[in-house]
């Protein structure tokens, strides 16, 4: 596993791979984050070892380069299939040409695709699902509410109950394609617009203790277990 982490690594463009997440001196900033993306992405990979059954489906939403190690610790120590989900159809492209230069892309494929198409043409037993409801680029208010960084005077309520409707239509679609008892990756930020959905169908849950810190954004990542009605 690490040597195939290792090698796709090395054929990753960075200085591309920088500019998509970053405005200035991107590389630099990604080449900097590497020892934690391995680090944190391995750590990420070992937790769901521990609560994922081999040889199950995983379909992760805004997966990008931190969530990489963990994805394909998935494929390959826990012979699992993952589908993994990304707007950004540029990073997609890198990340992959990375994978088949490393002689892996029958492993793993980025897919440059809104999540719920592929969530309605199957069932997942586990969701991932970081950092994606406060992403400013696709929500802007919303990442401002979770993140307390505009005042309610200032909030556009038509925008924001618009956002919240989009939002809360991926959630459904992204629950519903999950097997029952199944397991969602997530941050606290975003374990809500989860809770909801179980709510409303009577499905109970557990929340995991453990939280894993992420290399990218930063914010901490859980464990939910949504069990049956």
């Amino acid at each position: 596993m690490k040597q195939v982490l290792d090698e796709v690594l090395a054929a990753i463009d960075w200085r591309a791979l920088g500019d998509v997440y970053f405005h200035e001196a991107g590389e630099a900033e990604l080449r900097e984050r590497q020892p934690r993306i391995v680090e944190l992405g391995a750590e990420l990979g070992s937790a769901l070892g521990r609560r994922l059954p081999r040889g199950g489906r995983s379909l992760w939403v805004g997966a990008g380069i931190g969530e990489l190690p963990a994805l394909l610790a998935e494929v390959l120590e826990h012979g699992r299939e993952v589908v993994a989900t990304n707007l950004r159809g540029a990073e997609c492209d890198i990340l992959n040409r990375a994978l088949a230069a490393a002689g892996q892309s029958s492993s793993l494929v980025y897919r440059a695709v809104d999540a719920r198409e592929v969530a309605a043409a199957g069932a997942f037993d586990h969701v991932g699902c970081v950092s994606l409801f406060t992403d400013p680029e696709t929500w802007p208010l919303l990442s401002d509410v979770a993140y307390g960084r505009i005042a309610p005077v200032q909030l556009d309520v038509e925008r924001f109950a618009a956002e919240r409707e989009d939002a809360r239509g991926l959630a459904r679609a992204l629950f519903d394609a999950l097997a029952r008892p199944g397991w969602i990756t997530t941050s606290a930020e975003e374990a809500p617009w989860f809770l909801e959905q179980a709510t409303l169908v009577g499905a109970s849950y557990d929340a995991d203790d453990e939280l894993v810190e992420t290399a990218i954004v930063g914010d901490p990542v859980g464990f939910l277990q949504i069990l049956e009605a």
